[in-house]
């Protein structure tokens, strides 16, 4: 519950009457999921609803409703074109990334004012999806770049699979380093 001010502060509001579901419900709904072992989203609504029900405070929503405000979070792509004029799209989810870092540092995890080393590589992730590209390692997938300071991820974007990873990466850096820069925590190095 510490959580649902930022969350909602920094997603926006999601609806202005009480009856709709707010982002924060949204996140807590999705984490109940997991945190009560689904496997799926639909768990939720087939399986844990009418024990999170209980709850007093806790409202839980549907997986449909669940899946629409996951749906109202995607951002649209940036496309890059290279000197070859090749084109790759990239996703720097801006407002999700600056929530990880917000979340971080209301829990604790992270202290304004403080330095930190950051650790920045690409992971390779396989997957079919319809966009998923082919990788220099032979598989369809996408190569997301991933900020961590310490174990804690602070920033993610996703990439074309088939983008080098070198390509554009600067651009990646600077708008993790700002994020991080206007969340008062500090690389150094």
């Amino acid at each position: 519950s510490m959580l649902s001010p930022v969350i909602d502060s920094t997603l926006g509001q999601r609806c202005s009457s009480t009856i709709g579901y707010q982002f924060s419900e949204i996140v807590r709904s999705l984490s109940s999921v997991y945190f009560c072992g689904g496997d799926c989203v639909e768990d939720v609504t087939s399986h844990l609803m009418p024990h999170l029900s209980l709850h007093p405070s806790l409202r839980t929503c549907s997986s449909d409703t669940i899946l629409r405000g996951i749906s109202e979070l995607a951002t649209a792509n940036t496309t890059y074109v290279s000197d070859t004029g090749k084109s790759y799209d990239f996703n720097t989810a801006t407002k999700l990334n600056s929530l990880l870092v917000k979340a971080l540092k209301n829990t604790g995890q992270l202290v304004a004012g403080e330095s930190y080393d950051l650790d920045f590589d690409h992971q390779f992730i396989e997957t079919e999806k319809y966009d998923a590209k082919m990788t220099y390692k032979k598989f369809t997938g996408y190569s997301p770049g991933v900020a961590v300071i310490g174990d804690l991820i602070v920033g993610i974007e996703n990439r074309d699979g088939n983008a080098n990873v070198r390509f554009h990466q600067q651009d990646t850096l600077e708008r993790i380093f700002s994020n991080l820069e206007q969340n008062g925590i500090h690389v150094r190095r």
